[in-house]
């Protein structure tokens, strides 16, 4: 079975007793086909990777955020001011190339699909894999998150990172003692629970 990474991140995130509907609920959407409609943070996402692609100022996210539905509206807005104290960290860079990796977890395959990707002219590059939700995520999923980013699967001349939107946090990959065994832990947990 194949998830992305904020699926995994979710459920990673997840209370013990939360985590068997989540893995059902995340088991079925993965099994259908993908609907654009249904995705929440979709025009969010497309509207990071112009604004990186093109202007880097912040406005296409400001205009993604008015446009936005009754629904959305107040998320968008708030990553969209948000945006502007993660932004700065690419001053200087510009935009390569992205592609998507997967690593396996206890028998589980996730998919992690950089937003974007920066280098500088030095030749240091970046891929950002980046977190939207509400959610805060507890001190384990984060030291989690940043060491699986560090597991084979990605281009080695990129130095993974993870952005938490919300609480305008960019946080570099880095490997953790001790984890892969909880990360193997909850890749077959979800496997169990999913089946």
């Amino acid at each position: 079975m194949e998830i992305g990474l904020g699926a995994f991140i979710k459920f990673a995130n997840a209370t013990p007793r939360a985590r068997p509907r989540l893995a059902r609920q995340i088991a079925e959407q993965s099994r259908s086909d993908y609907d654009p409609a249904t995705d929440f943070w979709r025009p969010m996402r497309q509207a990071i990777h112009r604004d990186r692609k093109t202007t880097r100022d912040g406005e296409a996210l400001r205009q993604v955020a008015q446009a936005a539905s009754d629904r959305r509206r107040p998320s968008f807005e708030e990553i969209s001011v948000r945006w502007d104290g993660v932004a700065p960290r690419w001053n200087g860079a510009g935009h390569i190339p992205s592609h998507a990796a997967r690593i396996e977890i206890g028998g589980l395959h996730v998919r992690v699909n950089p937003l974007f990707s920066e280098q500088w002219t030095d030749g240091h590059a970046e891929s950002a894999y980046v977190w939207f939700n509400k959610e805060e995520l507890r001190d384990d999923t984060l030291a989690g998150v940043r060491h699986l980013l560090t597991r084979d699967g990605h281009e080695a001349h990129l130095e993974p990172v993870f952005i938490d939107v919300r609480r305008t946090l960019a946080a570099a990959a880095t490997p953790t003692e001790g984890i892969d065994e909880w990360l193997e832990d909850l890749g077959a947990e979800f496997r169990g629970l999913a089946a």
